[in-house]
């Protein structure tokens, strides 16, 4: 890793304790120096002094992108000043206490990322199903593993209760519904690269079209009309090459990494058993039920 402003506001996107109390950034730059030992301590001040400014440009910009897309952030600015950083997960004080409830849950997010680790592929798919339900799909599909045809996860979204609730004779409304199709990919050491994302959109065009290797339709529930609006999700319990970020972007493809899932499950506290915490047991129970 060459030394340099670059450098620095990586390692603290990546290496920032959710829960870490706010700090100068300053001395957090000239910390993350001297744990990489590229200079001296006299050095290591001086060089974050000058490093200040492109290493807080670099920052916003990587938590602005990182918010667009819902992906989780390990680092936050305080509230009393652009020039201190916290974990995204610290308490402030005075804070609202819905916030704080928010933030407390969320620092679980890697006790959440180390569960999704340990699932199988097949639990994974089984979990992804379980995620789409969460979002509001009635009977969502898991495809049986060995005939999905690059499809393991789908579902309809009723839209009807997002637009005028309230009617007690709806019209529109009822005709509003948006397909959630998926794969999921168990990774560990490996990235998502572009072809997951280029396989999964011919997969879903072809389920789309009927056209299956298979002598009969594996999917029997899966009938998107010309019409129809779907969602495509690719999921995985890794990450995302930067190459398929952007493709996933241009393509219209809903990314969902190893984190961004972690997060979803600590907001929901799913899995949570009163006095214990997260409990594994508990949440296979919650994946099987």
């Amino acid at each position: 890793m060459k030394p340099g402003p670059a450098a620095v506001a990586d390692l603290i996107l990546r290496s920032t304790n959710l829960e870490a109390a706010p700090l100068e950034i300053t001395e957090i730059i000239a910390a993350k120096i001297l744990e990489q030992n590229w200079y001296d301590e006299v050095a290591a001040s001086e060089k974050a002094e000058s490093w200040q400014a492109p290493v807080l440009v670099r920052l916003q910009r990587e938590l602005s992108s990182l918010q667009e897309l819902g992906r989780p952030a390990r680092i936050a600015f305080n509230s009393s000043s652009e020039y201190i950083l916290q974990g995204a997960c610290f308490v402030e004080p005075n804070e609202d206490p819905e916030v704080a409830k928010q933030k407390q849950r969320r620092a679980k997010l890697p006790t959440y990322a180390a569960l999704l680790q340990e699932l199988t592929p097949v639990e994974f798919e089984k979990m992804c199903g379980k995620l789409i339900g969460l979002l509001g799909v009635q009977n969502p599909t898991v495809t049986r593993s060995s005939a999905d045809e690059g499809i393991d996860f789908f579902g309809i979204l009723s839209m009807k209760s997002m637009f005028y609730p309230q009617d007690v004779f709806p019209t529109l409304q009822t005709q509003l519904s948006i397909w959630i199709v998926g794969q999921a990919k168990r990774y560990q050491q490996i990235q998502a690269g572009t072809a997951e994302v280029r396989s999964l959109v011919g997969s879903v065009a072809l389920g789309r079209a009927a056209a299956f290797g298979s002598l009969q339709s594996p999917f029997a529930d899966l009938r998107i009309r010309p019409a129809d609006p779907v969602f495509v999700i690719l999921a995985t319990t890794g990450s995302f090459s930067s190459n398929a970020w952007r493709l996933l972007q241009r393509s219209g493809v809903i990314g969902f990494d190893g984190e961004m899932m972690a997060a979803f499950l600590a907001d929901r506290s799913i899995g949570i058993k009163i006095g214990v915490g997260l409990d594994e047991s508990t949440f296979k129970q919650w994946l099987e039920a």
